[in-house]
């Protein structure tokens, strides 16, 4: 990036305060706010090869160097700096010019460009410098255009590009030879002005104020992040068969961040701390101490029951100790040393060990292979994009070496594999070059890929099918999988989303044309609305510390919303997505789980206010989620089993359930549903009645919300057929009545999403009654209970 000399002209005559309905503010105004916007920018960008100067004509005084040396020219034309870099205060200073309101003061802009052709002629000499004058003026002042050859040709020697913003030159096109003759013969003489010097122009004012309300890119400076050579075999060991490029690689793509706040103190008094122009800095320094706090010792010794350091102690039980009164002694840095952990230990590492530790690399960028593109997808690309051209030795052979590359990847559908160090002694990463090949351009794309121990390999379900807990595969007609209509709904949104419409000829095609299809949203032009709204808030503080912190830009608020156009393009499509997906507005606060359906409620409904919880008066316990005794010694104990016992059921239920070892769930679902047909089968008459209902409650729950819902669903069946409510003599109806009254059915789709069963399908399981079996006799034909006698003696107690 080459050093700049820009000098801003701003006409403020009275002819400048013609009014811009379009802007509601004067053009004066408009134009000092296009410069001030420059300013801004320059200011935040700070840097020191971009350097500036303001002329005003049309003031008061006439502080100039040519006024000083030629008195009675160039009249009523300042200079409020010279070509130097800006500063906050030129940019006050800027803010608070007055625009002048008598002619008495009217200045001629072409002396005041002469004037500045001459500040740049003297301030850059022979230095390599981009020489620019922007001058912001109107067509219908009083311009004395003599020896405008002379200076055209001065402009030209220097080579300074000029660029004239002219309030009223699009009416004055407009008009022709109707135009004011003023006007035309000024129009004339900018173009002579300005002709035949490279780079140079003249446009309307409301041009170059639209101009400066665009939101600009900071300039960068391209630095080679890499210098070094890319190479292909190893050139110690084969030295004939191996090929180094000389290279340079440039960031291609990198995140733009947020310039770091510094710290500040209004009191700081450090010394040497001056800036540039004598003022204090303010300028805060950091001091870092290190403190160690001896551990007291009943035996006065410096170990530890391990042998350890009293320090290494300390440090490693430093929370436990904390509160302890003990003597605080500080340290310098340079006694300490590093320690990683290893388990619940510290292990010290030494600094003469850790240099050994480290690998030691030369900077190098070798190809390991060859692969095929699709070997690396787009998840495992990391970090930033470099691009990769040819170095300083050798160019021309290093540049058509890298062409012929690129062109060689591209034709195969290729990417190298490189082992990339940057510098000396680091790491090395691994890396991707793909082919980049444009109009004029034919170099290396560079993208970091991961390590094994950098990728993160996740299995998530499918989204084309369900697996069930027992093993069956489901394709279609599952809640989990869209419908034929969902897909053809969302295949008709993503459509109409598309940020390219295509052109009235282009309409029925199956893609767009890129080069003539126009785009809604240009993603090169979406801005970093935290950047924005961080610089405007330094400048708004910088130019009054109690100003408000600025709104964010209307524009920058639509660039992360989705397009009006593109909303009204497809109301109908998302409605037709609402359809298919029945999607449906859900009330948060009356939201319920979906699990274990009423057991919320009735927690709910037992509840006692605080006041009567503080008042010790006991709560009463619900009975949907009444529990057996737990076994104290055995939760102390985490109580792990295999097994459900008649004593407790639930107890072994759920510590099957919450087995870290393995997966119990299948096993204990089925286990407790054998122990409610006991509890149901071998109850004398409805003594066991409750505790089946609460053991039938729990597995519902659980079943529910562990994907066993179908299991359950199977069970619910058998032990409808059990019961046969159907059959009047049936010995077991009674326990069938209690779970139609307490609503116990079938798991439906709406409680877990691996049912199968609809809403209306657990509803009528209840209700149908119907015989399953002529009759069942007295006593079950199945003498065999499989019972324990421990079993036995638990349902007697």
């Amino acid at each position: 990036m080459s050093k700049k000399a820009t000098v801003y002209i701003l006409d403020s005559g009275p002819n400048m305060g013609q009014w811009l309905k379009r802007y509601e503010a004067s053009a004066f105004q408009k134009s000092k706010d296009a410069i001030q916007q420059s300013l801004e920018e320059k200011l935040l960008a700070g840097r020191k090869t971009d350097q500036i100067s303001l002329v005003i004509a049309g003031t008061e005084e006439s502080d100039n160097d040519l006024a000083r040396e030629q008195p009675g020219q160039y009249q009523h034309i300042t200079v409020m700096n010279p070509i130097k870099q800006p500063d906050l205060e030129l940019l006050r200073n800027f803010v608070n010019v007055p625009q002048m309101d008598s002619k008495t003061n009217s200045a001629d802009v072409f002396d005041a460009l002469i004037l500045t052709v001459a500040m740049i002629k003297d301030f850059v000499r022979h230095l390599k410098y981009e020489k620019r004058i922007r001058l912001y003026t109107t067509l219908d002042g009083e311009i004395n255009w003599d020896n405008i050859e002379e200076v055209n040709e001065m402009i030209r020697a220097v080579g300074i590009q000029v660029s004239i913003a002219c309030l009223g030159l699009n009416e004055a096109k407009n008009a022709g030879h109707n135009a004011n003759p003023t006007v035309l013969r000024n129009l004339e003489n900018f173009n002579k002005l300005i002709k035949d010097i490279p780079n140079s122009d003249i446009f309307d004012l409301s041009d170059a104020i639209e101009e400066s309300r665009q939101f600009h890119k900071k300039e960068v400076r391209p630095t080679p992040v890499y210098r070094g050579y890319l190479s292909f075999g190893d050139s110690s060991r084969f030295p004939d068969t191996s090929l180094s490029l000389s290279i340079n690689m440039y960031a291609r793509v990198t995140e733009a961040k947020v310039p770091s706040a510094k710290k500040w103190s209004s009191v700081s008094n450090v010394g040497d701390t001056k800036t540039d122009d004598g003022r204090e800095s303010h300028q805060v320094v950091s001091e870092s101490t290190y403190r160690i706090k001896a551990k007291e010792s009943n035996n006065n010794n410096n170990k530890n029951n391990n042998g350890e350091d009293d320090e290494a102690y300390e440090n490693d039980n430093k929370d436990e100790d904390e509160d302890n009164d003990g003597e605080v002694q500080e340290v310098e840095k340079s006694e300490l040393e590093k320690a990683y952990r290893f388990g619940k230990n510290m292990v010290v590492v030494s600094e003469e060990t850790e240099q050994y530790l480290k690998l030691k690399t030369d900077p190098s960028m070798t190809v390991i292979a060859i692969y095929p593109s699709k070997a690396f997808p787009p998840q495992l690309h990391m970090a930033n994009v470099y691009t990769i051209v040819a170095g300083v030795d050798r160019p021309n052979f290093a540049a058509k070496a890298i062409s012929a590359f690129a062109f060689a990847l591209q034709k195969s559908s290729s990417v190298a594999l490189v082992r990339y160090v940057y510098r000396a002694n680091v790491p090395p990463k691994l890396a991707i070059l793909k082919p980049c090949i444009d109009d004029n351009i034919e170099a290396l794309y560079f993208t970091q890929v991961p390590f094994a121990e950098d990728y993160r390999d996740f299995m998530f379900n499918s989204l084309d099918k369900v697996i069930t807990s027992s093993g069956k595969v489901i394709t279609e007609n599952h809640p989990l999988l869209p419908t034929q209509d969902a897909r053809d709904a969302m295949s008709a949104f993503v459509k109409g989303m598309a940020l390219k419409e295509p052109e009235p000829e282009n309409e029925g095609k199956s893609s767009y044309d890129e080069k003539t299809d126009e785009a809604i949203i240009d993603l090169e032009e979406i801005y970093n609305p935290h950047i924005w709204l961080t610089q405007k808030a330094t400048v708004a503080r910088a130019l009054n510390s109690a100003a408000p912190v600025p709104d964010l830009d209307p524009r920058l608020k639509e660039q992360f919303e989705p397009s009006p156009r593109l909303v009204a393009k497809n109301k109908e499509n998302v409605e037709n997505l609402k359809r298919a997906l029945d999607v449906k507005k859900v009330d948060r606060a009356s939201k319920k789980s979906k699990y274990g359906v009423g057991i919320e409620q009735a927690v709910t409904d037992n509840l006692l206010p605080v006041d009567q919880v503080l008042d010790a008066k006991q709560v009463p316990e619900s009975p949907a989620i009444k529990q057996e005794p737990q076994n104290e010694i055995r939760n102390f104990m985490n109580y792990e089993t295999r097994d459900i016992s008649m004593g407790q059921p639930i107890s072994d239920f759920n510590a099957m359930i919450n087995n870290r070892n393995e997966d119990l769930v299948s096993s204990a679902v089925e286990k407790m549903s054998s122990i409610i047909t006991t509890l149901v089968t071998k109850s004398f008459g409805k003594r066991d009645y409750d505790k089946a209902y609460e053991c039938l409650q729990v597995l519902r729950g659980t079943a529910a919300k562990e994907d066993e819902s179908e299991a359950f669903n199977k069970y619910m069946h058998r032990l409808k057929e059990t019961c046969d409510p159907g059959n009047p003599d049936s010995r077991r109806k009674d326990f069938w009545d209690m779970l139609k009254e307490k609503q116990m059915t079938l798991i439906s789709s709406e409680e877990a999403l691996d049912s199968q069963v609809s809403p209306d399908e657990a509803k009528r399981f209840l209700e149908e009654e119907q015989p399953i079996r002529g009759t069942i006799p007295p006593e079950s034909a199945d003498d065999d209970t499989g019972m324990s006698n421990e079993d036995l003696l638990a349902m007697m107690e």
